[in-house]
């Protein structure tokens, strides 16, 4: 029996992929140790479409943000900050705060009106209303229902934060903070993409074919971070890209989608 030549090169590709490699069952190499709110990731414009299309739906507003995928736009080392720059939300300031202090304005170009959401403020402040805290904490503390409390605040008062309690419940508080806060991203341990020993899927592309395996995680990471994940049928630790919450891509270098 005959094979092609490029047969042979995709048997091969993908008995590499799912077959163990001596002596990389373990992370031994501890110069790849990464404090968790140090990492400091390139902010590209595929992290920030996700953002702000997030902060449009939270707002009920239907857009799309005129952002390019691969366009880089600074370094990281926390969570995005966003808030519209004016009541058509035309425009949304990007920010990070650590750990240096960067903005980014991004244009959205938004279908329908938003005259609903604004009356729906003049009417019911729920928009307004930001989780703060209700008592002081230390830093590493876990923040439940007990220690957070949901406060109306002037509408256009310049405030970042969270508006909805179920998306700082069980985070970690990185500084102290006093009673009365308004919580913004900069005071949270980060909220990754990706956690470790979180299960996820593998994808390599052998000779145009994408083969998808089953891996655990063994490092944080945001998209677009380069982290270590163990194949579950090799048994073997390789590194890969961060793509989106489930996924994590084996290549030589990463196309953003």
């Amino acid at each position: 029996m005959k094979f092609s030549f490029s047969a042979i090169s995709l048997l091969c590709g993908m008995a590499l992929f799912l077959t163990p490699t001596p002596g990389l069952g373990a992370l031994n190499d501890t110069t790849h140790d990464i404090v968790e709110d140090e990492i400091i990731r390139d902010v590209v414009g595929v992290e920030v479409k996700e953002a702000v299309t997030a902060y449009l739906k939270t707002h009920q507003i239907q857009g799309t943000p005129m952002v390019r995928d691969d366009k880089f736009y600074f370094t990281c080392a926390d969570d995005l900050e966003t808030v519209a720059t004016n009541e058509t939300f035309k425009t949304i300031r990007v920010s990070c705060a650590h750990p240096v202090e960067r903005n980014a304005y991004i244009r959205t170009r938004v279908t329908g009106s938003v005259s609903v959401a604004k009356d729906a403020n003049t009417q019911n402040d729920t928009q307004a209303a930001r989780i703060v805290l209700a008592h002081s904490v230390s830093a590493g503390d876990l923040l439940t229902e007990e220690n957070l409390k949901s406060v109306v605040l002037p509408h256009h008062s310049g405030y970042g934060g969270y508006f909805d309690l179920s998306h700082v419940l069980g985070r970690k508080t990185k500084t102290p903070l006093r009673e009365g806060t308004v919580l913004l991203s900069r005071h949270l341990v980060p909220n990754w993409t990706i956690q470790a020993e979180q299960q996820v899927d593998i994808e390599n592309t052998i000779s145009g074919i994408n083969v998808t395996t089953v891996g655990v995680a063994l490092e944080n990471g945001h998209i677009g971070d380069i982290i270590k994940v163990k194949n579950l049928n090799s048994d073997t630790v390789i590194e890969g890209f961060v793509i989106n919450r489930k996924k994590i891509k084996i290549n030589a270098k990463m196309e953003l989608m």
